[in-house]
């Protein structure tokens, strides 16, 4: 492999109304191949803690916020507790797609508006803090006030889970990965060029732990799991 970075896993091409299969389908092949992914993550944490694992991919439409989010929802149910941070303030969709309450998120809390108590929202296992709104969001990722919430959190879950901006959209991401342990790396199967994939690892801080493959053909598994059942 010519990537500098060694494959975590592959993730199944979901249906968008299942994004989060984690929790709607967990016994379904997509929902099994989070749990292979966080078991490679907790491998990779036995030389080294990783609490913090930050999510990103090179541009937009690579899935890593659905990515992020079934990761820390499989964590969750395996009891752990495991809070999903959404740091994309620019394009932020956590809100819409876990149907959140309207409320302030991290934003808010960075800027001194909201406490930190009125910011997560618990869905299911998991517990989530939005982006919220930013009023100005080059002033909140330069704020001290962004990496000591970043310390707080950390004393209150097991496992965080950032889900990033795109690594070569702005240099947001960039910023947002140094308060992580380790970081994985979302690329679309059959659409992300390599040479792209090399660039958005230069472009991120030297902790990546792997590549995830987004949106393999499913039945390609399926087709293995029979020929397991009948012994070929």
């Amino acid at each position: 492999m010519l990537l500098p970075a060694k494959n975590l896993g592959t993730v199944l091409e979901s249906r968008e109304e299942s994004f989060l299969v984690s929790r709607e389908e967990p016994e379904s092949i997509s929902a099994d191949q989070y749990r292979v992914l966080l078991n490679r993550i907790d491998r990779a944490g036995v030389t080294r803690p990783l609490r913090t694992i930050a999510i990103t991919s090179c541009a937009r439409g690579e899935g890593r916020t659905i990515t992020a989010a079934n990761l820390a929802y499989t964590a969750a149910r395996d009891g752990r507790e495991v809070l999903l941070v959404e740091c994309d303030l620019r394009r932020p969709s956590l809100a819409g797609l876990f149907e959140l309450a309207p409320g302030p998120g991290l934003a808010e809390v960075v800027e001194g508006k909201a406490e930190l108590s009125q910011a997560l929202a618990r869905v299911g296992y998991l517990t989530v803090l939005a982006a919220g709104d930013a009023s100005d969001i080059p002033v909140v990722l330069r704020s001290p006030r962004l990496a000591a919430t970043m310390e707080t959190l950390r004393s209150s879950f097991s496992l965080i889970v950032l889900d990033l901006p795109p690594a070569l959209a702005l240099s947001d991401a960039g910023r947002l990965a140094t308060s992580a342990d380790g970081i994985v790396l979302v690329v679309r199967a059959g659409e992300t060029p390599r040479d792209v994939v090399r660039m958005a690892i230069d472009a991120l801080p030297d902790r990546v732990l792997g590549i995830v493959l987004n949106g393999v053909d499913e039945p390609g598994y399926r087709r293995y799991l029979r020929s397991e059942a009948i012994g070929v």
